[in-house]
């Protein structure tokens, strides 16, 4: 008896642990669709709600989920709340397009008049500080999406490089809801670099939602130029020694000998006693002899 009623208690738990376990979002919308194609639509528009419920859709799998739940609402006629969906979907991706290849009239033309309506789009909102780069370095740009981030798929990046041309990058999700991207680093490093940029948030269809620049207005940076360590602009300023200008006075003495007052003198008194002197300047050879013989004047010393 209980066995019996542990086994009973067993089968009731089991379907609520398998309901209680999460289910890969992939593989429940392809059952939703299930339903849908065995013409089960009360069960699959109650299938899809459950699945839009889910708190970890991505923009491409969440748009996914309300084109099912209007193909099932329609077949299922139900079109006021079909029309309510199609609007949110377009709202959302304005460029989305029905994937459903086997979809019958009803359906196509439905989504055709929600297309072509042109709903206001959710509002996406972009923060981005561009940085203050002190150092010559590839640059990391940081983008948050604090309004409307469940519908987009993915930011772009598109920069332009002084002397370059465009290049464009997907940023990379970060696991706080954050995107991010670095933009290399080319040229002179001798010379700062100019960068002009612009991002935009893009819907699964890659329909602008929402940007910040543009090509014609983009956003500017600007990359410095690599400091060499060592270099003249760091070393300490060497000034020059002040030049005196002072006129200066010359010393007595220490001149020639020419210009002293007794050398001439002498001579006129040698001259007036008959006598020939020879004068060498600057040189250590003695005077020639004349008639009267040598004559060996006194050094003086100085």
């Amino acid at each position: 008896m209980r066995q019996l009623l542990a086994a009973s208690m067993l089968a009731l738990l089991l379907p609520g642990l398998a309901l209680a376990q999460p289910q890969d979002a992939e593989r429940q919308l392809d059952a939703v669709r299930e339903l849908v194609m065995r013409a089960r639509f009360a069960d699959a528009v109650r299938s899809a709600r459950t699945y839009l419920d889910r708190t970890d859709l991505n923009a491409y799998d969440r748009n996914a989920g309300l084109e099912v739940l209007a193909t099932a609402q329609i077949a299922n006629r139900e079109p006021a709340d079909a029309e309510q969906t199609l609007l949110l979907l377009y709202s959302r991706d304005p460029g989305h397009r029905l994937t459903d290849a086997d979809a019958s009239p009803p359906v196509i033309s439905a989504f055709a008049r929600a297309r072509e309506s042109h709903p206001q789009p959710v509002p996406v909102r972009i923060e981005h500080t561009p940085p203050r780069l002190t150092e010559r370095a590839p640059p990391e740009l940081r983008v948050s999406l604090p309004e409307g981030a469940d519908a987009v798929s993915e930011v772009q990046l598109t920069y332009r490089i002084a002397g370059e041309g465009s290049s464009r990058v997907v940023m990379t999700r970060r696991d706080d809801g954050a995107y991010t991207a670095r933009i290399p680093v080319v040229g002179d490093a001798a010379s700062a670099t100019d960068v002009a940029y612009f991002i935009v948030a893009m819907a699964p269809s890659l329909t602008p939602l929402a940007s910040r620049g543009s090509a014609a207005e983009p956003l500017q940076l600007q990359i410095p130029a690599e400091s060499s360590t060592g270099s003249d602009s760091e070393r300490p300023p060497v000034f020059a020694q002040p030049v005196d200008t002072t006129p200066t006075t010359p010393e007595e003495g220490g001149g020639s000998v020419i210009e002293e007052w007794w050398f001439w003198t002498l001579i006129v008194a040698l001259v007036a006693g008959g006598v020939t002197v020879g004068v060498v300047l600057g040189t250590q050879q003695s005077p020639e002899e004349g008639t009267l013989g040598s004559v060996r004047l006194m050094q003086i010393e100085w």
